[in-house]
């Protein structure tokens, strides 16, 4: 309760500017630098892009929340793999464009992640062959990012709401749809 009160008492006194840092979209990466957070938010943004029916992994924060989940992992190995594999997406940027991911422009992004989306082995055993083969491992590494984009869209208020029109626990009538 004094806790309140005080906060309360100076909350008038505070300038509004570092109030502002506080907004809904101030974010600060815990485990990407800055560069790899604006890599991350492209490349989910291109895995799930705005549309007519709701916004995009940009609006719904899913580098964020990777980033967030990421943070809170006690598999710090996590951490390194993702830091290698966004340093390998820009390997092949540079291979199939001659500049950094987020060099390239829109369409050469999507070339990017359509390459590495043919890289993904689904054969019994791939997992074990991605250590050996840098190539089979960036495939992997889009497996992992569009899995993690998906978990962290589909869980966000647009994902859950917007995208999916989730309406919670509701009476149904009718025949059961399935």
């Amino acid at each position: 309760m004094l806790g309140a009160s005080a906060a309360a008492l100076v909350l008038p006194l505070l300038n509004a500017r570092p109030l502002a840092a506080l907004t809904e979209r101030a974010f600060a990466a815990r485990v990407f630098t800055p560069a790899e957070f604006t890599m991350v938010d492209e490349l989910s943004n291109i895995i799930i892009p705005d549309d007519e029916v709701s916004p995009g992994a940009r609006a719904a924060r899913v580098a964020g929340e990777i980033d967030r989940r990421l943070a809170d992992s006690l598999d710090k190995r996590q951490q390194q793999a993702w830091h290698d594999g966004l340093r390998a997406v820009n390997d092949l940027a540079r291979e199939m464009t001659g500049k950094t991911f987020m060099q390239a422009t829109a369409d050469q992004r999507v070339e990017v992640l359509t390459h590495m989306e043919s890289l993904v082995d689904e054969t019994p055993g791939a997992r074990r062959a991605r250590r050996a083969d840098p190539k089979s491992a960036l495939g992997g590494f889009y497996r992992q990012l569009k899995g993690s984009t998906a978990r962290a869209y589909y869980t966000s208020k647009i994902g859950i709401h917007q995208d999916q029109h989730y309406k919670g626990n509701v009476y149904q009538t009718g025949e059961y749809a399935g």
